[in-house]
C-alpha cells in the first residue's frame, strides 16, 4: 500500500476511534482526521493517475514543464507542496472524476464550524460529520479506487460508519416526518418548508418547537448546533432552494425570476406566480400601470399605481 493510501487509511480509523471515545476533546480531532483522510484518498487517486516518471505530478501544487526523452515536453511535479481543495475540485473535474461536492462541501463547513467553536462538542454535528464522510468514502474508494471500503479500513471502522449513517438517515426521516406533519397553508409552503435549513450550521435536521401553532407563530430547533429560529428567517434561504432551478434558468436564458424583494418586510420572498409573500402575506395593491396598462412588479407597488417609467416621468413633471 502507497504511503498516501496508507495514511488516509489511517487517518479515518483514528478519527472514528476519536468519534467513539467518550472523551470530549477528542471531537475535534475526529472530524480533523476523517477529513485529513477524505482528502489523502482524493490524492491518492491524482497519484495513481500521475503520468509515470512525472513526480507524481497530479498532486503537486506546481508543475513545471520538461523535455522527456523523446524530446516532447512533459510537466514534472516539483517541490513537497501538495494539491489543496480548490486544486483537487478542478483537476478531478479536467478528469472527469465525480465527487459529491456539495456533501463535501456540507462536512467540511460543519467541521469548520466544529473547529472554530461554532458547534461546541455537538454530538449530533460530530455524527453527521461522520455520516456524510460515509457517502463519500464508500463511493470513492468502490468507484475511483477499485477498493472494498471493509478490506481498505477493516471490519471495526467500517461497521461504525455503517451503523452512524443509519443512525442519521433515522433522524433525517423524523425530522422531515415532523415538518411534513405540519398543516402548512398551501402546497407551495410545504415544498419551501421541505428545503428549511438551519441558518448557523446548514444542517437539515430541524424539528419544530411546536407544531400545533399557526403557521406565521411556527419556530424551529436544529438537532445539530441547538440554535432556534422563527420560519420566518428560514424562508429566504428556502424558497431559493425551492427555485433554484427556475432563477438559473431565468439568469441564463433571459426572463423573470420567479421571486422578487417584498415592498412591504424587505425580504426575497415575494411568489411571483402566486402574487404573495410567504414572509408577511403582502399581496399587491397594483397589478397595472394607470397610464399604460403595463403589469407592475413588486419592486413598482411603492409607485402608487405606477409602472416605473410613468413614475419617473411624474416626478421628472413635479
Amino acid at each position: 500500500m502507497d504511503s498516501i493510501l496508507k495514511n488516509a487509511v489511517q487517518s479515518i480509523q483514528i478519527g472514528v476511534e476519536d468519534f467513539q471515545s467518550a472523551d470530549p476533546r477528542r471531537a475535534l480531532s475526529a472530524t480533523r482526521n476523517i477529513m485529513a483522510g477524505v482528502l489523502l484518498l482524493f490524492k491518492e487517486k491524482l497519484r495513481v493517475m500521475s503520468p509515470k516518471d512525472s513526480d507524481e505530478a497530479l498532486i503537486k501544487q506546481n508543475l513545471t514543464p520538461k523535455y522527456g526523452p523523446s524530446g516532447a515536453v512533459v510537466f514534472k511535479g516539483e517541490g513537497r507542496k501538495t494539491v489543496d481543495v480548490q486544486q483537487i475540485k478542478e483537476r478531478f473535474k479536467s478528469l472527469d472524476i465525480d465527487v459529491d461536492w456539495a456533501t463535501f462541501d456540507k462536512i467540511s463547513k460543519i467541521r469548520n464550524n466544529i473547529e472554530h467553536y461554532l458547534v461546541t462538542e455537538s454530538a449530533n454535528a460530530i455524527k453527521e460529520l461522520v455520516a456524510d464522510s460515509f457517502l463519500i468514502i464508500r463511493d470513492f474508494v468502490t468507484k475511483e479506487l477499485g477498493e472494498q471500503p471493509v478490506d481498505l479500513l477493516g471490519v471495526a471502522t467500517w461497521n461504525v460508519l455503517l451503523e452512524t449513517s443509519a443512525v442519521l438517515e433515522k433522524q433525517r426521516a423524523e425530522c422531515k416526518a415532523t415538518i411534513e406533519a405540519i398543516g402548512w397553508e398551501s402546497d407551495l409552503m410545504e415544498g419551501v418548508a421541505s428545503n428549511l435549513t438551519c441558518l448557523s450550521c446548514e444542517t437539515s435536521l430541524l424539528k419544530p418547537v411546536d407544531p400545533d401553532v399557526s403557521q406565521n407563530e411556527l419556530e424551529f430547533k436544529c438537532t445539530v448546533c441547538g440554535d432556534q429560529f422563527e420560519l420566518v428567517d428560514l424562508l429566504e434561504k428556502a424558497l431559493g432552494e425551492y427555485f433554484a432551478y427556475d432563477i438559473y434558468i431565468a439568469a441564463t436564458d433571459g426572463g423573470d425570476s420567479p421571486i422578487g424583494t417584498c415592498w412591504e418586510c424587505g425580504r426575497d420572498t415575494y411568489v411571483l406566480e402566486e402574487k404573495t409573500c410567504i414572509a408577511c402575506d403582502a399581496t399587491p395593491k397594483h397589478d397595472e400601470c394607470a397610464v399604460c396598462g403595463a403589469g407592475i412588479g413588486p419592486d413598482e407597488q411603492e409607485f402608487n399605481g405606477l409602472c416605473g417609467y410613468h413614475y419617473n416621468q411624474m416626478m421628472k413633471d413635479d
